[in-house]
């Protein structure tokens, strides 16, 4: 063996070839480079998973007593080595989703990410212009209104007191289509910023507003250089240009997600005795986020989790259990991408790992699943076991409230363990109300 600096020991070590294509149908001594081992295969459902090897042997091989004790090994030996390989490809599978949420992440941080690039593109326009302070704002997306989206030395406050209406606020609009610039109509309004003078351009898109561009100077210089109403013309451009872009990939990662929710129902009417089973877990994962007090986008997130957290399995023909196991990883893999709250797809990924590291398919512990995959894991259970199936009649409250104490700290994360017992009763009532939907909120 070398050492990457150069001169090294050199160590020969004979390569330990299993011949599986072509190794013995039972029990036999084989050569290998290393000498005669004895040699039980390992074979699991007809196929041959692996070999148990010892040696090296001599003659008739090893005494009666070893031989059966090594092929009294072969079964156990045989599934775990299987389950080792289904582990293995899962790591691998887990860490190439990993790379891919990664790529996705610097994506959408590089190419979507709007605010970093107004407020860069402001930073560039005061260094060039010399400018005190300026800001930028947009339509915002859910109130429909002007809003500051990036200011830099304006006074405490500015951002969240200014009046950018068209009809009633700082800027006058009746003239920016024609004039390519905004006059300022409060004059009172920017003597109390006390600005001496204000440069300002309109962002608009199909003759509407979308956005303003101001550079704004208080010292006794005032005025802008003539290039100034050019550079920010340009600049206003750039960042209409982003907005535009940035709506119409909401837009798509919007449609793109109803159509992973319309897969996922999909799936539950393949399976009539899971009917609505989806939306219940959406509900119940809403209903203990709620209780336990996470923030109104981590309970949309959970919520929308719920909505597709099976969706991996919609692809799947008969009981493929190796698949099974990797369902959460691929139902995460289509939605990882999009500009989403990050615990959708944390916890269709995580729905299945156990608090004591027994999930799958990472085998993840504690608080190392997130927060919202353990909210998931919680509210399938309940959903599952309050219906029932084919072979199993449904858990009423008091069996339910049972289990979870049983299963606390172990399957499910003790503090929402206890979330979830008390609003078990009520849980159940909604799961199992009018057509198997359940109904509104909790009280």
């Amino acid at each position: 063996m070398t050492d990457e600096g150069g001169a090294g020991a050199v160590v020969p070590t004979p390569p330990l070839e299993l011949p599986l294509a072509a190794g013995p149908e039972a029990a036999a001594i084989v050569a290998t480079p290393v000498g005669e081992l004895y040699s039980v295969p390992l074979r699991l459902d007809g196929e041959l998973v692996g070999l148990l090897q010892a040696g090296p042997v001599r003659g008739g091989g090893p005494p009666g007593r070893v031989r059966r004790r090594l092929e009294g090994v072969e079964l156990p030996l045989a599934v775990v080595s299987r389950q080792l390989r289904v582990e293995e490809r899962l790591r691998q599978q887990a860490s190439a989703a990993a790379a891919r949420l990664d790529a996705g992440h610097k994506l959408v941080g590089s190419s979507l990410d709007l605010d970093r690039f107004v407020s860069l593109l402001l930073d560039l326009a005061l260094k060039a212009s010399r400018s005190d302070a300026g800001f930028v704002a947009t339509v915002d997306a859910e109130s429909g209104e002007l809003a500051v989206r990036a200011d830099q030395n304006m006074p405490q406050g500015f951002s969240e007191d200014v009046d950018l209406s068209p009809d009633t606020g700082l800027f006058d609009w009746s003239l920016s289509f024609d004039a390519g610039m905004l006059f300022v109509r409060d004059l009172d309004a920017a003597e109390r910023l006390g600005a001496r003078s204000v440069l300002a351009v309109p962002l608009l898109q199909g003759g509407e507003p979308l956005g303003v561009f101001a550079l704004v100077n208080f010292g006794d210089s005032g005025t802008f250089a003539e290039h100034s109403l050019e550079l920010l013309a340009t600049f206003s451009d750039q960042i209409r240009l982003m907005v535009g872009n940035t709506r119409l990939f909401k837009t798509f990662a919007g449609q793109y997600l109803e159509s992973v929710k319309n897969l996922a129902r999909s799936l539950d009417v393949r399976r009539p005795h899971l009917h609505g089973h989806h939306r219940k877990v959406s509900w119940v994962a809403e209903a203990i986020a709620r209780e336990a007090g996470l923030s109104a986008g981590e309970r949309e997130a959970v919520a929308t989790g719920g909505l597709i957290h099976d969706v991996g399995m919609a692809g799947l023909v008969g009981a493929d259990v190796e698949a099974d196991l990797e369902h959460p990883t691929v139902g995460a893999s289509l939605v990882e991408h999009l500009p989403l709250h990050p615990a959708i797809a944390e916890s269709v990924a995580t729905h299945h790992e156990w608090f004591d590291g027994w999930g799958f398919p990472r085998g993840l512990m504690g608080e190392s699943i997130p927060q919202a995959g353990r909210v998931l894991a919680i509210a399938e259970f309940l959903v599952e076991m309050a219906i029932g199936d084919p072979v199993r009649d449904p858990w009423s409250a008091a069996r339910l409230v049972a289990e979870l104490r049983q299963r606390r700290g172990s399957q499910f994360d003790p503090s929402l363990t206890d979330t979830a017992i008390a609003l078990t009763p009520a849980l159940v009532a909604g799961i199992t109300s009018i057509d198997g939907e359940p109904q509104g909120g909790l009280a």
